[in-house]
């Protein structure tokens, strides 16, 4: 399948995760605070799952990692989806020590779609 890098990473996002279950922008299914700040859910099985789409030029440090567990914890979510065009190493070491977030970057979606 041929993919336009060129796309805007929430289009990109978008494309990537629609394989993994059912994607909702319906954010009132989410009980907590600051809803306004994930770009859409995903429903896998009977867990839903945030996903946040920070399409930054730089790379995406621990204070907005910690930011994300945070909401997700005080929430009804199951877990959550950062995808950004990087992280920096103490992000992605922070977000491998919990079992809440998965850190996706964009050339992950490029190579596997």
């Amino acid at each position: 399948m041929s993919i336009d890098r060129d796309k805007p990473l929430i289009e990109l996002s978008l494309e990537y995760l629609k394989n993994f279950g059912t994607i909702t922008h319906d954010l009132s299914l989410i009980q907590g605070p600051k809803k306004h700040s994930i770009d859409f859910l995903i429903i896998i099985k009977e867990l839903l799952v945030g996903v946040w789409v920070l399409d930054w030029r730089r790379s995406v440090g621990t204070d907005k990692i910690i930011h994300i567990e945070r909401l997700v914890q005080r929430s009804n979510l199951s877990g959550g989806f950062v995808i950004a065009n990087n992280f920096s190493p103490n992000a992605r070491d922070l977000a491998n020590q919990t079992d809440t977030l998965e850190l996706i970057e964009k050339a992950e979606i490029l190579y596997h779609t």
